[in-house]
This record gives C-alpha cells, sequence and structure tokens, in this order.
C-alpha cells in the first residue's frame, strides 16, 4: 500500500502548465481537456493577459500556452510575441507553445526561429497537437547508456 502512494507521489508533476488565452471559453476548454491528458500535472494556470502570467514566473511552468492575440477584451494588452520576448529574458529555457490563428509567416517565424517556440495552429486538431507536444516536454529525456568495454 505504502508503495503505491509513493509511486503516485513520484509521477505527480509538480510544475504547472500555464495558458495565456484571452478566450475565456477556448481557454477552459484547453484546460480541462489538458487536465484530463495528463493528471498527474499539479497545476494548470490560465491567465486572460500575458501580463498576468509574468508575475508568476517564479514557479518555473514546465510549458507556457499562449495565444499571439491577447488584446481582443483588454486593448492595451501586450501581443503574445512581446509576452513571449518577456518570458525567454526572465527564463530563457521557458518552453512556449504558440498556439494562434496568426497566418502571418513573419510573426510566425519570429516565435519559431528567434524565441525557440513551437507553433500550433488553432483548429480541429489543435488540442491533440498540443497534447503531443506537452508529452515532448514532460517526458524525461533519457541519458545514453554506454556500454562497458569488455
Amino acid at each position: 500500500m505504502l508503495r503505491n502512494v509513493f509511486k503516485k507521489v513520484l509521477h505527480t508533476h509538480t510544475k504547472p502548465i500555464f495558458i495565456i488565452e484571452d478566450d475565456v471559453l477556448y481557454g477552459k476548454a484547453l484546460k480541462a481537456f489538458i487536465q484530463n491528458c495528463f493528471p498527474t500535472v499539479k497545476e494548470v494556470k490560465l491567465f486572460p493577459i500575458g501580463e498576468m502570467s509574468l508575475m508568476e514566473l517564479q514557479m518555473h511552468p514546465t510549458v507556457i500556452i499562449i495565444d499571439y492575440f491577447l488584446n481582443s477584451k483588454y486593448a492595451e494588452a501586450h501581443n503574445g510575441l512581446e509576452i513571449i520576448k518577456q518570458i525567454k529574458d526572465q527564463k530563457p529555457n521557458t518552453n512556449i507553445i504558440v498556439l494562434s490563428a496568426q497566418e502571418k509567416p513573419g510573426i510566425i517565424l519570429e516565435a519559431i526561429r528567434d524565441y525557440d517556440c513551437r507553433y500550433v495552429q488553432k483548429d480541429k486538431n489543435a488540442f491533440q497537437n498540443v497534447e503531443q507536444l506537452i508529452k515532448e516536454f514532460i517526458t524525461p529525456k533519457k541519458t545514453p547508456t554506454l556500454e562497458p568495454w569488455a
């Protein structure tokens, strides 16, 4: 019994996942999807604007999923690329997924090339594509084992 409890504690992912999305319904749906797919993730935090997430970076999120257009409700809010720049200034190794309907290739390329982000198009496969990327980020990287020479 105690062994099972210990295993469960070890498999709990303690770092949160951040979602920065100004469309509340879309954000809540994505949050529920992630919680369902990754029950070991301790916390999924939803932010309506990027500036709010910047105040929480000390939590060292495993991944940040961010929309590009973040000013539909708050005109003064920074767009996703501006928030990405600030995140990378503070936490350069943060895994970021840009989840957007952005169709301007220059903006997408800048996020991918200059800020080491992944891009997922908001379409019918978006949630499944985000799930695959999160799996890549939370799966521990295997260290190659070296066989001793005979």
